[in-house]
């Protein structure tokens, strides 16, 4: 009978150990493939990649004349190959440009979209460009543009997946804005991003630190996890931890459309873009796109040391209601700004917080005096970091 009871004592131990010991096989395994993917803090392209992106150049199916794009392919751990697209808005296009006669290139911009997202903003685009900006944009793989059907829509594994894709974006957009090479690494260049995209950029900037990005502004940018606080410090930090086991298995869509609603013409907002690739509901969510992102906040919240200037905007309100309310249209519908305001400090020694009342999700969607307020507030602080001729 002993001998029962001590066997029956040792075997949780044993299942311990060894689910202990596989744990650590996994999470040694998830370390090198993230070392494979980027372990660098510097931009090195192939000039290859440019040559054939700029080979392939074509007209913007989504947003037509003057729109280009160029298709990006790139492979970080020398396994899956990534597809992704830069958009260009070639420089003097806008129509306060051809105002301006002979306006000289004052920098680079470039637009990094949210989650289950893509760009479609021309409004940016023609501002950047009336305010001597070269503007350029990157629908990130498995978004947008860069879509191809059979593709999980909107998912990773790593944020370092895009690490790559961003170097060629960056490299490109240079190329295209000014072709000479020691020219254009002296042409100060700006990262723009919402979101999902904040946080990638947030970390890509980071991670590059022998980069000098003139500025990074941070429209809503994915900081933390909308729930309360068990789930965020306990509840999904377990799962977390344990979807390194099962990384491709499927929690479905989540999340409800009314900040779609609050956006689209045809219910309550004032836009018209392909829900096709910026849909209602989200995108299938797998427990491998919750761990890397988790994994990126856990980053943002042990702090980040990013030498560029930093600018964080939010809304002054956030709505999460299943319900429908007129709330969505004045409010953050998707993260909470007050987790957005506690983790922005982290970012490193240059951050700048602003709060946009009645801003939306994407302040660049809300409606034209508070979007107007948001290009303000971001072109600002652009210009107070970039000299003027």
């Amino acid at each position: 009978m002993k001998k029962v009871k001590i066997i029956v004592m040792i075997i949780p131990l044993v299942l311990f150990f060894i689910a202990s010991a596989v744990y650590v096989y996994f999470a040694n395994a998830e370390a090198l493939h993230d070392v494979m993917l980027d372990s660098t803090s510097k931009i090195d392209v192939d000039p290859d990649i440019i040559e054939k992106s700029l080979s392939k150049v074509q007209v913007d199916m989504e947003l037509g004349e003057p729109f280009k794009v160029y298709p990006i392919e790139t492979s970080p751990d020398s396994e899956e190959v990534f597809r992704s697209t830069l958009i260009e808005y070639p420089f003097g296009s806008s129509p306060r440009a051809d105002l301006q006669n002979n306006m000289s290139l004052r920098g680079i911009i470039l637009y990094v979209h949210g989650y289950n997202d893509y760009f479609f903003q021309k409004e940016l685009a023609e501002k950047a460009d009336s305010a001597g900006f070269a503007f350029f944009a990157i629908d990130l793989h498995y978004c947008g543009r860069s879509y191809v059907d059979g593709e999980p829509r909107g998912d990773m594994r790593n944020i370092k997946e895009f690490y790559a894709e961003l170097d060629v974006a960056v490299e490109l957009s240079k190329k295209i804005a000014v072709d000479d090479y020691e020219e254009a690494e002296r042409v100060p260049f700006v990262i723009v991003a919402h979101s999902q995209g904040g946080l990638i950029s947030s970390l890509y900037v980071n991670d590059r630190s022998d980069e000098h990005f003139a500025a990074l502004v941070l429209n809503s940018p994915f900081l933390d996890m909308n729930f309360n606080w068990f789930l965020r410090k306990i509840g999904l930090p377990i799962i977390a931890d344990l979807s390194i086991f099962l990384p491709d298995f499927s929690v479905g869509s989540t999340g409800n459309p009314n900040y779609a609603y609050s956006l689209l013409k045809h219910e309550k907002g004032e836009w018209e873009y392909n829900e096709n690739l910026k849909s209602e509901s989200r995108p299938e969510q797998f427990l491998g796109w919750l761990r890397a992102i988790m994994n990126g906040q856990k980053r943002v919240h042990s702090k980040l040391d990013i030498k560029s200037p930093v600018l964080v905007m939010h809304g002054d309100c956030s709505e999460d209601g299943d319900e429908w309310t007129d709330d969505y249209m004045h409010c953050d519908g998707v993260l909470n700004v007050d987790h957005i305001q506690e983790w922005a400090p982290n970012l490193g020694e240059k951050v700048t917080t602003r709060t946009i009342p009645d801003g939306l999700h994407d302040l660049f969607l809300s409606r034209k005096d508070v979007r107007d307020k948001a290009y303000q507030e971001a072109f600002s602080f652009i210009d107070s970091h970039v000299k003027k001729d």
